[in-house]
């Protein structure tokens, strides 16, 4: 077993049992390797070697600040070493570095720092004088356990060969492979390698009917009685033509709902048929019918239905309409993709298909459930990532990482993390929107949180954390933002200003005069602002320069890589004051915020526009300006909350209709 562990602090053993009742369902887990960085460890080894550090830290006189989190941390290492060596049947006997678990069962291993990869190799209990009637699954899990109290689905089942269950599974085997000769036979090749095999040993099979139905719910039943009437000639060892006609009705049926899905809404009756035409062709060549099938989803998927978000547009034969409505499909594909960056749902489909989605109280009341769904998550990563620019920063660095070796790829990846989370849960929480630019939190793990100097943080776990005392919060405490604004050695108040007045605030700039001259890269950060000044010099540049500067100069206390600093490199104490033109001065990132929420309409205008864009597809219009008032009017009256921007658009004219072309008319 192995599985992706990144950002977790611990990962689930799921040992399930499956058949008899514990009945030698033993695993034996024989060795644990944990991939932290580059090193790939022992778990058994590490766990020794941290009990022993972590001991000789709470021993220390005096006693560390975190004593209470050491012990905690000790108690749940020294259980997990006390569990290996132990065998759950009395008087059994393993080795003292490896584990034994009776089905059912979960457990919880605590993970290092930074660990990214876990693979773990666990066989079944040989030596078990009840093994023959063994039948166990296995797994990783990195969330929530798996209940292992009942089958696992996808979950392969190991048992001992040489058994009556394998026999049983041999016969399965046959009939199966004669009714799917030209489909099943190379998917289940390793059922028949394992199964072939003459020595006893582990092998892999597939629930036999009368086993699941002992297991199964009665809605499960009924779910596999559906199944079976799909594929009921498995055990036909000589399947008829009627047979065959109905493996290819299923198949096309399966084919058509697979189209629909993809290109998000009901498949016409001509479509339908030229599917099936190009299926019946398919088999025409002798290809067998799954080779028919793939040919067939390679078409819709290279279907513009598929790779566009058509919206049909019907003759218009008014010239004077501007505006048409969108089908109860097409508002289900926009507002889809506009919260979720993806295809709708199962409850989505079906409100468009029974035409309620178009009844202003359902389309609110789906809106709001896909605000509190996960997948809203894309909203926040695509939304923010794309106006306020960190989609990508994860990919590529521009820190000079010999000045800061300490700028690691995990760094880097937790940076970009720490903005992902804080606007999701905006978006999760419905959390007010001024919290951007205002909120006294971030979203930090134990590396991040000691890049930044933050204290109590010591789980590999994002997590909500105040940090207002510790200069951050919201977006301009954010090491993603004040790494991607600065030089790949140096601060740069410019960037940072410019990056505030237009992303941020929303204000526009005209480009540099031609051929000004950049700063030297030699400049160091305590002569930044005398070397700013020859740009003012120029009445061209200090237009610009004495409005954007004096924002960037109050993020000067962060470093090229957003540690906070009180002096400059050479020892030299730290100016954050700024000034604009028109008098207003603040100092440090607390001033910059209040500035900035004294203009908070600004940064409204601009979020509701930004919002508004990434809805529609679009750059705004002079046609929006009524849409972005009350859309800003709306978060005034809901204390800011992100879900009143979003319900404005989605109730909106533009946002329910589609621009009419007439030059264009009728077609598809």
């Amino acid at each position: 077993m192995q599985t992706s562990v990144n950002g977790k602090t611990h990962v689930h053993l799921c040992f399930g049992d499956t058949a008899d009742g514990n009945k030698g369902d033993i695993a034996l887990v024989t060795y644990i390797e944990v991939s932290v960085g580059k090193q790939k460890l022992n778990y058994f080894h590490w766990l020794t070697k941290t009990l022993d550090e972590k001991k000789k830290l709470a021993a220390a006189n005096p006693p560390p600040p975190n004593l209470d989190v050491l012990k905690a941390r000790i108690a749940e290492l020294e259980k997990i070493r006390a569990v290996y060596g132990k065998h759950p049947q009395p008087g059994r006997t393993i080795e003292p570095q490896v584990l034994a678990f009776a089905a059912p069962t979960v457990f919880t291993l605590p993970l290092p720092e930074g660990a990214h990869w876990l693979k773990v190799d666990t066989r079944l209990d040989m030596q078990n004088p009840e093994v023959e009637n063994a039948t166990i699954q296995w797994a990783l899990s990195t969330d929530k356990p798996r209940d292992v109290t009942k089958v696992m689905s996808g979950i392969v089942t190991i048992w001992k060969r040489g058994t009556k269950a394998a026999q049983q599974t041999m016969g399965e085997f046959n009939s199966m492979k004669q009714a799917f000769a030209d489909m099943f036979e190379r998917r289940l090749e390793i059922v028949a390698e394992n199964i072939y095999r003459r020595s006893p040993g582990l092998g892999i099979y597939y629930y036999y009917d009368e086993q699941l139905s002992e297991l199964l719910s009665e809605s499960d039943r009924k779910l596999l009685a559906a199944m079976k009437d799909d594929w009921y000639f498995v055990a036909t060892p000589n399947p008829t033509q009627q047979h065959l006609k109905h493996i290819d009705d299923s198949m096309l049926s399966h084919l058509h709902q697979f189209a629909r899905k993809a290109w998000r809404r009901p498949v016409s009756d001509e479509e339908t048929k030229k599917l099936d035409a190009l299926y019946f062709a398919s088999r025409a060549k002798e290809l067998d019918r799954e080779s028919a099938a793939r040919e067939v989803l390679v078409r819709v998927l290279v279907s513009p239905n598929f790779l566009f978000k058509a919206e049909t547009l019907p003759p218009i034969a008014d010239a004077k309409t501007t505006e048409v409505p969108l089908n109860a499909h097409e508002l289900a594909s926009r507002l889809s993709y506009f919260l979720w960056a993806s295809l709708p749902d199962w409850q989505l489909r079906k409100a468009a298909d029974d035409g309620s989605l178009l009844k202003p109280d359902v389309l609110a009341e789906h809106t709001k459930r896909m605000l509190r769904d996960p997948k809203a998550s894309a909203l926040a990563k695509e939304f923010a990532g794309q106006w306020l620019k960190f989609n990508g920063f994860d990919e590529k660095s521009t820190v000079d990482e010999k000045k800061f070796p300490q700028f690691t790829p995990e760094l880097r990846n937790d940076m970009l993390r720490e903005s992902v989370e804080f606007f999701t849960h905006l978006v999760s929480d419905d959390r007010n929107v001024s919290d951007i630019i205002g909120g006294d939190y971030t979203f930090i793990n134990e590396r991040l949180a000691k890049h930044y100097g933050i204290p109590g943080v010591t789980s590999g776990d994002f997590r909500e954390v105040k940090v207002a005392q510790q200069n951050r919060g919201g977006l301009l405490g954010m090491g993603a933002i004040l790494t991607k604004t600065s030089r790949p050695h140096r601060t740069s108040p410019v960037v940072r200003g410019d990056y505030l007045y237009q992303v941020v605030l929303g204000f526009s700039s005209p480009p540099p005069p031609p051929n000004v001259p950049e700063l030297k890269e030699t400049s160091k950060p305590s002569s930044l602002r005398e070397a700013l000044m020859q740009h003012r010099t120029d009445s061209a540049c200090a237009v610009c320069h004495e409005r954007i500067d004096p924002l960037g100069f109050a993020l000067e206390s962060y470093d090229p890589i957003g540690r906070f600093r009180p002096t400059d490199e050479a020892g030299g104490k730290i100016d954050d004051t700024g000034e604009m033109m028109d008098g207003t001065k603040f100092q440090g990132l607390a001033g910059l915020r209040d500035y900035l929420k004294k203009n908070e309409p600004q940064f409204l205008t601009q979020f509701t526009r930004k919002l508004l864009g990434y809805a529609l597809g679009r750059q705004t219009l002079p046609s929006d300006k009524k849409l972005l008032q009350q859309m800003q009017a709306s978060l005034k009256a809901n204390n800011g909350h992100f879900s009143a921007a979003v319900l404005e658009i989605v109730k909106s004219r533009q946002f329910l209709n589609r621009r009419a072309e007439p030059q264009v008319a009728g077609n598809p």
